[in-house]
């Protein structure tokens, strides 16, 4: 007796046409099942976009860094009261400052990072992501210099090639403000990933930074990596305060939110507006499947009532319509699974494939060229397991509308 309600819904559910689902109840799995494939989709590039960003960008750049011409005496006097702090992982001195850089095919706009590269190298993950060279070259070249790929490409260079690396001159001669030009041999490439820092970052010696800069007797400032990259903000303004207690000065700090911080924000946030947005999808579906079960109880009103009279009790009439609903949210959930892990693991590929088509490229102006995807097994549980509690909730009632039925009213005009 407990398997004919469902045996039941299952017949409700089949068409005139054995073996089809009937139109109307095709339309209400499918429904469902295109809200979940979606939102698997979608959660998961937005999750992809976040992971990227945290774990490839965010961790290129220092999460934050006491700035304020630090004396070159007094570097190593304010790392050891940065080390103090159970929550800092690595410090690193650096010089930093706007420039061009010159082949003979292209002159390009970069960032110049004076840097220790065996203190940066646990600061930054640049040091990781060499291609070509070594990371320790610009230690032992006399003035050697690390680019990204993409600048790489863009000048037309490769390991071993001589650039002209030019940086402002703030002394005023005769002739006004010129730049200051060094030649320097490329000893690396790498590649991090993010065509922003691959066409734009330059690491050199922090000493060949001093001398670049005329700044021989000083740096910029300390660059500091936390365990907790969100902690960051915080601690870095109490570190900043312990630092200038203990050696009375005025240093200031920043850290990775002001560079990053509102794209994160902004990807969060949509991620959230649009999950938001979405379900909407299933909503709409669920709504499709009360009016379904609503349909069918009107057309099987007589059937119903039959059933009532034989013996059926109402609890017994409640759980075929519970079952059809759910037989309806589970085969659209798991087809919509289905679709959407599919869709989502070869996202690549048919990205590729429309980009090529359309002639276009969808992320050429982004902090990374590709959509990246991440699966979160929590998140799409989240999602199967609410789009099954919605149409389970829908299916309430529809059910107890057609256990309200009155076999003698209704078979009076049979």
């Amino acid at each position: 007796m407990t398997s004919l309600p469902l045996f039941i819904a299952i017949k409700y559910l089949r068409g005139k046409k054995s073996g089809f689902l009937s139109f109307v109840s095709s339309a209400g799995f499918i429904g469902v099942a295109l809200g979940v494939a979606v939102l698997i989709l979608v959660s998961s590039v937005m999750n992809g976009f976040e992971k990227e960003l945290r774990e490839r960008v965010l961790q290129s750049i220092p999460h934050a860094s006491i700035i304020g011409g630090i004396k070159v005496d007094q570097v190593s006097q304010v790392r050891d009261i940065l080390s103090e702090s159970k929550e800092i992982e690595a410090t690193s001195p650096y010089i930093e400052s706007q420039g061009l850089i010159s082949s003979s095919e292209s002159l390009k706009g970069i960032y110049i990072f004076g840097v220790d590269s065996i203190l940066e190298q646990n600061v930054s993950i640049v040091s990781s992501r060499i291609i070509d060279g070594s990371w320790n070259s610009i230690n032992e070249e006399k003035y050697g210099v690390i680019i990204g790929d993409i600048l790489a490409f863009q000048l037309g260079v490769n390991v071993g090639d001589m650039v002209n690396v030019l940086v402002p001159d703030t002394t005023l001669g005769l002739a006004g403000i010129l730049p200051r030009t060094k030649r320097f041999k490329v000893t690396g490439i790498f590649s991090i990933g993010a065509p922003e820092m691959d066409q734009s970052f330059a690491y050199i010696n922090i000493t060949n930074a001093q001398k670049l800069l005329r700044m021989n007797n000083a740096v910029h400032g300390i660059r500091i990596r936390y365990k907790d990259l969100f902690q960051a903000p915080n601690l870095v303004k109490l570190d900043t305060v312990k630092v200038n207690q203990a050696l009375n000065t005025y240093y200031s700090s920043s850290n990775w939110t002001n560079t990053y911080g509102t794209l994160f924000k902004a990807i969060n946030m949509e991620k959230f507006l649009v999950f938001l947005l979405l379900s909407l999808v299933i909503v709409i579906a669920v709504f499709n499947i009360v009016s379904l079960s609503v349909m069918t109880i009107n057309e099987k009103r007589s059937q119903i009532a039959i059933l009532m009279t034989i013996g059926a009790t109402q609890s017994f009439v409640q759980r075929i319509f519970m079952y059809f609903g759910s037989l309806i949210g589970l085969t659209g959930t798991l087809l919509g699974l289905l679709i959407g892990l599919l869709i989502t693991y070869f996202l690549g590929p048919i990205v590729s494939f429309l980009e090529s088509l359309l002639g276009i490229k969808f992320l050429e102006v982004y902090f990374i060229n590709y959509f990246p995807v991440d699966f979160r097994l929590s998140w799409i549980a989240v999602i199967c397991l609410t789009s099954l509690s919605l149409t389970v909730l829908a299916s309430f009632y529809p059910s107890r509308l057609a256990s309200k039925i009155n076999p003698a009213e209704v078979l009076r005009h049979e």
